[in-house]
């Protein structure tokens, strides 16, 4: 079960780690456009809340 776990964790944080680029390039691309900078943030966060989720509902899943 513990390679199980340090799995899902891995993909989680591996999830979070390309959450992390996307912001960071859709920052760059919006290019000091506040609306733009608006728009990457609330992405990134609808992404950190669905990435909970699909955590969450893997561990429950795996019985952890």
């Amino acid at each position: 079960m513990k390679h199980l776990e340090e799995a899902i964790e891995a993909a989680y944080e591996a999830h979070i780690m390309s959450l992390y680029k996307a912001l960071s390039d859709s920052m760059l691309a919006a290019n000091e456009s506040e609306a733009g900078m608006a728009d990457a943030q609330e992405r990134f966060r609808h992404g950190l809340a669905f990435a909970a989720d699909v955590r969450a509902r893997a561990r429950a899943a795996a019985g952890l």
